[in-house]
């Protein structure tokens, strides 16, 4: 696979790019990924950084900390206990450097060769979404897929956003679409992702879904009752806060919100 990454490299991919890879406990499935991915920036001499947003109590600092004296375009930023997926992602958002910014999940359930093979469509784009739904071969357990499609069935209704995947973790956006929407978004649960597309398209971002290849983990966080109460609960509370409504709605109950929800 290395010499035909080798091969594949394109003008977009020799521009500066900073990776991010949000990381809450992955001490088990963090280090293949960091392997190939470092492995090919650095065969390839590209002017990439990775950064992982580190949250949790496991060693999976350790692990970066040991790779980094041999990449020294790899590092981390940790947060303190759990501060939700969109948390982690804006604290590197921040910080990020470079044209693009890549956004990966630390369970390689999406291939690096897809990744770099879709990156030349920012030429005309500004912001790819990976689809894990349009292709018939992913085998996406029921209970995720019946979740994910009815959330994507309220997302259509209420917030008027015809993207078929806003929840895949992998995306490419321009830096600076995705520091002017992260500047904007107070959420910082998985919910984020939907913030970030609404953000990006309100500010022009020209964006394209790409059905991808995607590899179900067995290790897999997910929860059905966490992404059910904590998806929809938000998308509610997005939707009344971009709306005429929201200066009505009691402090106290937006307080509410933040705290029992920011990192389901």
């Amino acid at each position: 696979m290395q010499s035909y990454l080798q091969e594949q490299v394109t003008s977009n991919e020799n521009k500066a790019v900073t990776v991010v890879i949000p990381a809450y406990n992955e001490e088990k499935r963090i280090k293949p990924v960091l392997i190939e991915i470092c492995n090919y920036i650095s065969s390839n001499d590209l002017p990439w950084n990775v950064i992982i947003s580190i949250d949790g109590n496991d060693s999976t600092d350790l692990i970066v900390e040991r790779m980094m004296d041999d990449f020294p375009f790899l590092s981390y930023i940790k947060g303190n206990g759990r501060n939700g997926k969109g948390g982690a992602i804006k604290r590197a958002v921040n910080i990020a450097s470079g044209e693009f910014i890549i956004l990966m999940d630390a369970d390689g359930s999406i291939s690096l060769e897809n990744l770099t093979k879709s990156i030349d469509f920012m030429d005309f784009y500004d912001f790819i979404i990976f689809d894990r739904y349009s292709n018939p071969e992913n085998n996406i357990p029921f209970m995720r897929r019946f979740a994910s499609r009815g959330f994507n069935i309220l997302l259509r209704g209420i917030m008027g956003i015809r993207i078929n995947d806003t929840q895949c973790g992998y995306k490419i956006i321009r830096s600076d679409y995705a520091k002017d929407a992260f500047n904007k978004i107070s959420v910082s649960n998985a919910f984020f992702d939907v913030a970030l597309v609404y953000y990006a398209k309100k500010h022009g971002a020209k964006s394209v879904e790409i059905p991808v290849r995607y590899k179900h983990s067995e290790d897999s966080k997910f929860n059905v009752f966490g992404l059910v109460l904590g998806q929809g609960t938000s998308l509610f509370a997005f939707r009344i806060r971009n709306s005429r409504f929201y200066k009505y709605v009691p402090r106290k109950l937006v307080e509410l919100y933040y705290r029992k929800f920011r990192w389901i």
